[in-house]
């Protein structure tokens, strides 16, 4: 079968996209094209997968340039299947699906409303009325065009059951693979904390920098490493700005964007992992790809207190659930891992555990090839 990735937001080499759903879908033998944003337009094969990338307009206010460029790539595409990941794409794809006369797949893989309504190129005045168009838009694209909606959780599960009859739960589950070679036996003397992920003010990069500060003044040698890039070039000053005047350039580390094939790496440098997102009415609604992939890890983890990211904290005894705002609570749970290193390692043999058997993309990849199976064509 041959599928075209379709995006009109995620770069080419997404973890979902280009590492998961693509990568499975090439090793069953169907043929896969990825068209994608990028800084330059270009054409490449990369293990198996064709990339197509068009160039990025240099602001999101032309995103609907970008759109218009994916159309026609997309448009050029010999393919069975157009498989779209965000709502962007869903229109576009909606398109071609009446010019082509081909099979549709919606990845449902974030809650969109809520995001593009919160972007900072919007006033917040208008906010209310983006959610609400945004919401009813996707809502109505996905009852009529779509062939299969595919999602990450139970929860958006349920908004799409409402609109289709074929829906398929995909978690966004880590690859085994990527973490053959982690470090169980951590060093107990070791105090190092890892965040893997983007930077940005909500996902808590402030945060967990002003919680490390009270974390220095019990253990002065604990070491904090921050592996990602920013979202943000007005948040990077921030932020660098910040540490430099605190002095903390000897206890604070960043990477910048890495490899996919080298966080595990990153992690194996850590004994004790993070992640407070702060509240905005998206992140609450699920369960952060970065908490399974710090199980996956074999990390004790000091996690948001989120209904369903406690659950399975508190499930697998693989974490310490925290309020996201509270640096004081924060702090001193980073600080009892550290001091607890028994204790600690017990989580994440339990969190490694759970993940190996329940929450990695193994699982996962037998439902996607399921899916293609179910299309007969």
């Amino acid at each position: 079968m041959k599928i075209c990735m379709l995006t009109t937001v995620h770069p080419p080499f997404d973890s979902r996209i280009f590492h998961k759903e693509s990568k499975s879908l090439a090793k069953a033998g169907h043929s896969v094209t990825i068209v994608a944003p990028s800084d330059s337009k270009s054409k490449k094969t990369v293990e198996g997968i064709n990339i197509a990338t068009v160039e990025l307009p240099s602001s999101k206010v032309l995103h609907p340039l970008t759109m218009l460029r994916v159309f026609r790539e997309g448009l050029k595409q010999d393919c069975d299947v157009y498989h779209c990941h965000e709502p962007g794409s869903l229109f576009v794809c909606s398109i071609l699906k009446l010019i082509k006369r081909k099979k549709l797949v919606y990845d449902a893989h974030e809650h969109y409303s809520l995001l593009i309504a919160n972007d900072p190129i919007f006033p917040e005045i208008l906010r209310k009325a983006i959610f609400y168009y945004c919401e009813k838009g996707e809502k109505i694209l996905s009852s009529l065009f779509p062939n299969s909606i595919v999602t990450v959780d139970d929860v958006l599960g349920e908004k799409f059951r409402r609109l289709s009859k074929n829906v398929w739960i995909l978690n966004n589950f880590p690859k085994i693979d990527l973490f053959q070679n982690i470090v169980v036996d951590k060093d107990p003397d070791n105090k190092t904390l890892i965040y893997v992920g983007g930077l940005s003010k909500d996902r808590g990069t402030m945060v967990i920098i002003h919680a490390f500060e009270k974390v220095l003044e019990k253990i002065p040698d604990a070491k904090l490493l921050f592996v990602g890039s920013y979202y943000d070039e007005n948040f990077k000053k921030e932020v660098v700005e910040y540490y430099r005047s605190k002095k903390l350039e000897k206890s604070i580390y960043f990477t910048g964007k890495v490899p996919h094939s080298k966080v595990a790496d990153y992690m194996n440098e850590a004994n004790v992992a993070i992640s407070v997102l702060q509240p905005n009415g998206r992140y609450e609604l699920g369960i952060s790809v970065k908490f399974y992939e710090y199980m996956l890890a074999g990390l004790p983890i000091v996690i948001n207190n989120f209904e369903y990211m406690a659950q399975l904290a508190n499930e697998f005894k693989s974490g310490i659930p925290v309020n996201s705002s509270n640096i004081k609570e924060i702090s001193d749970a980073i600080v009892w891992l550290f001091e607890h290193p028994s204790e600690a390692r017990k989580m994440g043999e339990s969190g490694r555990s759970a993940a190996i058997n329940n929450f990695n993309w193994g699982i996962i990849e037998k439902k996607l090839l399921n899916m293609y199976e179910d299309f007969k064509i």
